[in-house]
């Protein structure tokens, strides 16, 4: 499973939240330059582990998609990997050849300001459902 979306979503926030309820999980930072340098130089080395491994950022390390499709098809159990990415993740070449049909794609939408306010979604898609009756005059 892929968590995709935009910056700010809470893909990192989501991801680690579940990694922490798992033992054995690995979470793995691309945004740290050394983590980065590591997935770059080996990607099939980088991406071992017998538990869930969190990939935050993936779409810094195109070449991990490619070391984690060998992966899978060798042992294909499910919920070994959960990467995150940004929309330029699913703009990636690698990615049609890499996981076709050995990913689902999650998408992440930020909260609305009614959401994080727990009142009405006053934004635009909150008065284009309200209709003309919900819009203000003037």
């Amino acid at each position: 499973m892929l968590v995709n979306g935009a910056r700010q979503a809470g893909k990192s926030t989501l991801t680690r939240l579940t990694a922490q309820r798992l033992p054995g999980t690995v979470v793995r930072l691309l945004d740290d330059a050394a983590t980065l340098r590591a997935a770059q130089d080996d990607p099939t080395g980088f991406v071992e582990h017998d538990g869930l491994m969190v990939i935050d950022e993936i779409q810094l390390a195109p070449e991990l998609l490619r070391a984690i499709k060998v992966l899978v098809d060798l042992d294909p159990r499910p919920g070994r990997f959960l990467p995150t990415g940004s929309s330029r993740v699913l703009a990636l070449r690698s990615l049609p050849d890499a996981l076709p049909g050995r990913m689902e794609v999650i998408e992440l939408w930020p909260f609305s300001q009614g959401e994080m306010s727990g009142g009405p979604d006053l934004g635009a898609k909150g008065r284009l459902r309200a209709g003309p009756a919900g819009t203000c005059a003037g």
